[in-house]
């Protein structure tokens, strides 16, 4: 069998698992640079990422992969408008990315120490300030990036990473990002194991699981390890 049919099916069963959880299960990254490409599945969720992040977290009560991150949102009190305006990046968490014991989000990013419990656990504005880390200005999915590493300005504010604070401690070493800038690539890795094949990588630690959904009002991408944390801090 051709490898690039060995890499079709193995593309198909991962949607076909991973389909469950995410509708509309993206694109088939043949080669990192998209020369060519299979849209295997329709990527379109056809409404705004606030209304996608809506329907996956309350909508139904067996849909519900993204209603710990939904909770995020609106703990923090950040503007919800900022999930519908036009020309953005949007990256989503899911529930086991968030609430996996031991390694998830609220185990990691610890508080004085200790595991969170809930987004109560941390500060309403460092939850607001992770949240706009997440959202970055502009377009970047598999068709405009690059292998090596390219700079996205976010939504967090300046100053808002100089310091890993005690009440919302990332996990690993501290590199300051005084400008809350996040650094995005396309991995030109092909290790024909499984759907990540060529992941989007951000700031060189964490790949992005499900990639280039594509809102009406810009594009979204998934976190769903469970094992990971996006943190603000820069590759070195």
């Amino acid at each position: 069998m051709k490898k690039a049919n060995i890499i079709t099916l193995i593309f198909i069963a991962g949607c076909l698992s991973f389909g469950s959880l995410l509708s509309g299960c993206l694109k088939l990254q043949k080669d990192y640079n998209r020369v060519t490409n299979v849209d295997t599945l329709d990527a379109h969720v056809y409404t705004t990422a606030w209304g996608y992040l809506k329907r996956r977290a309350y909508g139904s009560t067996t849909d519900t992969i993204f209603r710990r991150f939904y909770d995020a949102v609106i703990y923090s009190g950040i503007d919800t408008n900022e999930y519908t305006k036009p020309g953005r990046t949007y990256i989503f968490l899911s529930n086991s990315e968030i609430t996996t014991a031991s390694t998830g989000f609220w185990a990691k990013v610890t508080v004085n120490g200790a595991a969170a419990k809930s987004w109560a656990s941390y500060s309403k504005t460092d939850v607001k300030n992770y949240l706009s880390y997440l959202i970055a200005q502009g377009f970047y999915s598999h068709y405009g990036l690059k292998i090596t590493d390219q700079p996205f300005n976010t939504l967090a504010p300046a100053g808002a990473y100089t310091t890993n604070p005690v009440t919302f401690k990332f996990p690993g070493t501290f590199v300051t990002n005084p400008t809350s800038i996040m650094m995005v690539h396309v991995s030109n890795a092909n290790t024909v194991t499984s759907q990540l094949d060529y992941p989007i990588v951000i700031n060189g630690a964490v790949n992005i699981t499900s990639s280039d959904l594509e809102a009406t009002n810009g594009i979204i991408q998934v976190v769903n390890n469970g094992n990971s944390v996006i943190t603000p801090f820069l590759p070195q």
